[in-house]
């Protein structure tokens, strides 16, 4: 794209947070050529405020018509990386709402889309764009913090009445345990240890459980989550939308070998700062008095952030808003990188992913997989047979009764079960299954999704499959297995039932599963609980009729 270019823009979401985009984009001189948003009664009052020339209600539909170079997705969390695929598929440019994504598997597919393309993607993290946020990160690159060891952040938001309007938020934010939404907390301290990222985390929350208007318990309260970096640093993220509490959203302190900072958190307390090159006795300074003398904002501020223009101060969280737009078109033009690309993007999502699965276990303290070293077809599975679960059928929960003995369960903290786990994943000829394995499912598994039927009298796991949450509303069954030594049974049919019970009462609309040819009796488990063949390649027709004739199944090919 040429540099003096116009730049015309789509916004999905427009009637919720990406109508707040507004004043950021005609900060910098993008036009607002579409906007996109399921909401049609509210659609053309916010295309007239915005000005767009276009406007839909179907977001693949603007990509396809819309005369657009970019597009800001505002939407709800769990739509984020599949809109974002969708544009970078077009060559569209993406600035995305945070987080990136909400599990480990579809930021895989992300990642890998990003590499494909040659548009421009951005996370839209605005905290790292405060005012506040910003004279630290130039501090510490400055060198006044020396090397900064240890940070704290905290995103404190009581907004259990949003939770009822903005029904997402209830399952996606507060209904999974973990600090999922955690970015606001740890973006801006990412950019205050450069060159780092967070390699390990461990999670816990507390037993105290506020419920909703239903009755139902969320599924945090007040989650905490240390970090050890790359180069040894402790981060703790603590992430609060539910306590009832004075009003303290984001708070943030960092220490330096040199230096010591801590934000204000509210009342009569002030951000306060201590800087050895700038203060021979050891004792805090006020940094908002620092800041209006000049004392540190004219010396070490960027040029940016000392007179600001009116447009940049009325964009939105204190000019944040402004000053992301602004990056992200300086990156579309190549006049420089952005700032929070991909990685920087994963680096400050993954974390609050890989939490979600800690928490589960008690804190155990688990990898924070490197977006950057993940290679292209590494989640391109061989061409396995492909079986979906009919549209029909989503409202039809499958009923079981468990036989004399036996016990259907979840998974449970602890060795014991890793151990049985691994113990029938490998009777079932799933060799390969160990605790690093067992690590890598918790962190895709759908809340509650993993399934074991147990033998009472012996206390083994001898049947098993497990929900896999892999993109938006799309789902996939993984991994039925079981004792052989209690075949004939229906065990393997009754934990496949609960597998698709937990998928339809989470409301997914999309359920596939992967087998191989020569897994025969996991297939008819299959085929009698509903799911289809799908003929996704042309090889697929003759493999599943020779699958059918060793079943006896009726053929409806």
């Amino acid at each position: 794209m040429k540099k003096k270019q116009q730049i015309k823009i789509g916004i999905v979401g427009v009637c919720a947070r990406g109508g707040h985009f507004r004043a950021g984009c005609e900060a910098v001189g993008l036009i607002i050529q579409a906007v996109c948003d399921i909401n049609e009664k509210e659609l053309n009052s916010a295309a007239e405020i915005l000005g767009a020339k276009e406007q839909y209600i179907d977001y693949e539909t603007m990509l396809a018509q819309a005369e657009i170079d970019a597009v800001i997705i505002g939407t709800p969390m769990q739509l984020h990386v599949q809109q974002s695929i969708a544009a970078l598929e077009r060559g569209i440019h993406v600035l995305c709402e945070v987080p990136a994504g909400v599990s480990i598997e579809e930021c895989r597919q992300l990642v890998a889309a990003c590499e494909k393309s040659d548009a421009v993607y951005m996370m839209a993290e605005n905290y790292t764009y405060t005012k506040k946020n910003i004279l630290i990160r130039e501090l510490v690159r400055q060198g006044l913090f020396g090397q900064p060891y240890y940070a704290e952040g905290e995103y404190l938001h009581e907004l259990k009445e949003m939770n009822e309007d903005t029904p997402w938020r209830r399952k996606w934010q507060t209904g999974v345990a973990g600090v999922t939404y955690g970015t606001h907390s740890l973006g801006p301290i990412l950019q205050w240890m450069p060159g780092d990222r967070v390699e390990t985390v461990s999670c816990v929350d507390t037993a105290a459980r506020h419920k909703d208007p239903r009755g139902e318990e969320y599924a945090q309260m007040t989650p905490v989550m240390v970090c050890r970096t790359a180069k040894g640093a402790v981060i703790k993220i603590r992430v609060d939308m539910l306590s009832d509490r004075p009003h303290s959203m984001t708070n943030y302190s960092l220490q330096g070998i040199n230096g010591s900072y801590e934000s204000s958190r509210g009342g009569s307390d002030q951000d306060k700062i201590w800087l050895k090159e700038l203060s021979k006795d050891i004792r805090w300074h006020d940094t908002a008095a620092l800041m209006d003398v000049d004392q540190l904002a004219e010396k070490y501020l960027p040029e940016m952030w000392r007179n600001p223009s009116e447009k940049a101060k009325k964009a939105g969280h204190g000019g944040g808003d402004y000053f992301e737009v602004l990056d992200f078109v300086r990156a579309i033009r190549s006049e420089a990188p952005t700032p929070i690309g991909i990685h920087e993007a994963m680096d400050m999502t993954l974390p609050g992913l890989v939490s979600q699965q800690s928490i589960l276990q008690e804190g155990k303290w688990m990898n924070v997989p490197d977006s950057r070293e993940w290679k292209e077809g590494e989640t391109t599975k061989p061409k396995q047979l492909r079986m979906i679960w009919p549209e029909e059928r989503l409202k039809s929960v499958p009923t079981w009764t468990v036989p004399a003995g036996y016990t259907l369960r979840t998974y449970q903290q602890g060795d014991g079960d890793n151990a049985e786990y691994i113990r029938v994943m490998k009777l079932a000829g799933f060799e390969f299954w160990d605790e690093k394995k067992i690590e890598e499912t918790l962190r895709m598994t759908v809340p509650d999704g993993l399934f074991f039927i147990v033998h009472n009298k012996t206390k083994k796991i001898v049947a098993t499959a497990v929900a896999l949450h892999r993109f938006h509303t799309r789902a996939e069954f993984g991994w039925l297995a079981g004792d052989p030594e209690h075949k004939g049974k229906g065990l393997g049919y009754i934990v496949s039932a609960a597998v698709i019970k937990c998928f339809i009462n989470a409301g997914y609309k999309d359920i596939f599963l992967q087998t191989d040819d020569f897994r025969i009796p996991a297939i008819r488990t299959y085929l009698k609980l509903g799911f289809e063949p799908l003929f996704f390649a042309p090889d697929m027709e003759p493999r599943w009729e020779k699958i059918l004739n060793k079943l006896n199944w009726v053929s409806h090919i």
